[in-house]
Parts: structure tokens; sequence; C-alpha cells
């Protein structure tokens, strides 16, 4: 064989192994995006098994509509408004990383969108007393969120109860 031919075995040789690479790359990023998207379900799930989460949940829903200052919102609360304060900045959070693409929309709607709607109807005298004296930043990505899930109902037909519209699914047979 002479140098000529080689040379063009090489340059076949390397466009397969680099085509190769791109193959395995893009199955690699496939799956580290399922991996990704597995682990923020389970952190997504270990937020609603925390005893202080779900008494700040419990707290923020029972609480009443016209809590309009800080002073308000303590005095309510008591010696565990800290919990319910903790619940509207997880879904500031929330907001923050969904928008930006960190957290799938879905997940974050399957697991909390009616929670947070109606935490923000709750909340919403208060975010907008902060926003007359901090700026319109104050629990932006909390009124975001409810937004985005209110327009999402609005603009789909609207979702069913997991046990109502799946009430026929069937998992997979074990291989």
């Amino acid at each position: 064989m002479d140098l000529s031919t080689a040379s063009q075995w090489a340059e076949v040789f390397g466009l397969i192994t680099i085509l190769g690479a791109a193959i395995y790359s893009f199955f690699q990023i496939n799956e580290m995006k399922k991996v990704r998207e597995g682990a923020a379900s389970l952190s997504l799930a270990e937020l609603l098994q925390s005893s202080d989460f779900a008494a700040g949940i419990i707290q923020v829903i029972e609480q009443p509509n016209d809590l309009d200052s800080w002073e308000k919102f303590k005095d309510y609360h008591g010696e565990r408004w800290p919990q319910a304060f903790s619940i509207m900045t997880t879904w500031e959070s929330l907001g923050a990383v969904v928008h930006r693409g960190d957290i799938d929309f879905h997940i974050v709607y399957d697991f909390f969108s009616g929670i947070v709607q109606q935490h923000h109807k709750k909340c919403q005298p208060l975010i907008l007393s902060q926003r007359e004296t901090g700026g319109d930043t104050r629990f932006e990505w909390f009124t975001w969120l409810a937004e985005q899930f209110a327009e999402y109902e609005q603009s789909v037909e609207t979702p069913m109860a997991a046990h109502l519209q799946y009430k026929e699914w069937r998992p997979n047979p074990r291989k």
C-alpha cells in the first residue's frame, strides 16, 4: 500500500471515528437529561415529605386573605412565621429555575400548580404591599410562576385530576 492510499484510509477511519463519537455523545446527552429530570422530580417530591414544608403549606392555605403587611403576617403565624415565609421563598426559587429551564415546567406544574396558585392568591396583598415599598422585584418569580400556571390551564384543555385522567394506566411489564 502506498502512502497516498494509506492517508486516504486514515481520513476515512478518522471520519468514522468522529461520526461515531458524535452519535455516542448524542445518546449520552439525552441520557444525562433524563437523569437530571429524574433527580429534579425526586427533589421536588422530597420537599413534600418534609414536615416543616408541609406545615408551612397548611399555614399559608389557612391564613386569611387580608395579610397586607409583615406585621400582620408575623402576628398571624406567630413563632411559625418562618415556615410560612419559607414557602413563599420556595415558590420564588422554583419560578426562577423554571424560567431558566433548569427544571421542567410540567414537572413543577404536576407537583405544585394548585398550591402555588392558591398561595399566591393568599399572599398577594402582602406581595403588593412589599412592592410599594421595595419595588416590583419582590416575589416576582412567585407571581410569574402562578401566572404561568393559570395561563397554561387556560391555553389547554383543563387538566383532569391524575386519579381520573390516568385511571386506565398500567405499568409496563417487567423485563
